[in-house]
């Protein structure tokens, strides 16, 4: 359970059946995990397979968590750390601005990051 492999094979599955992204066309590439109890914390990098410029590619931090013998991404975070969904802390009387949707709704094809918690 707690090989690079498999939580790559969880944030690439989140990816397809989420994001709408066109997969076959991308480099996904996990260069980093580190193993916290039930928690794994990985670094992924994204570039275009036809585009021979690195610097067209992304860097990614995710964090999943261990449900029923696999990974679930719980977090989804740019390379500087920024989250870019929190469904752990969101919810009532979180300080939102006026308007602003749920972030309880789970991923959207507008927002393919947002990340709904897991069902238990």
């Amino acid at each position: 359970m707690k090989t690079k492999e498999k939580v790559q094979a969880a944030i690439v599955d989140r990816l397809q059946s989420h994001s709408g992204l066109d997969m076959k066309g991308m480099n996904v590439n996990t260069t980093d995990v580190r193993f916290e109890n039930n928690l794994a914390y990985a670094t992924v990098s994204f570039h275009p397979k036809d585009d021979p410029n690195l610097s067209n590619g992304m860097t990614m931090k995710y964090t999943l968590e261990a449900h029923d013998g696999k990974w679930v991404v719980t977090k989804v975070g740019d390379s500087a750390g920024h989250s870019m969904a929190n469904p752990v802390q969101s919810g009532p009387g979180q300080n939102l601005p006026a308007g602003h949707p749920s972030l309880d709704q789970g991923a959207s094809p507008a927002n393919p990051h947002t990340v709904a918690p897991p069902t238990q």
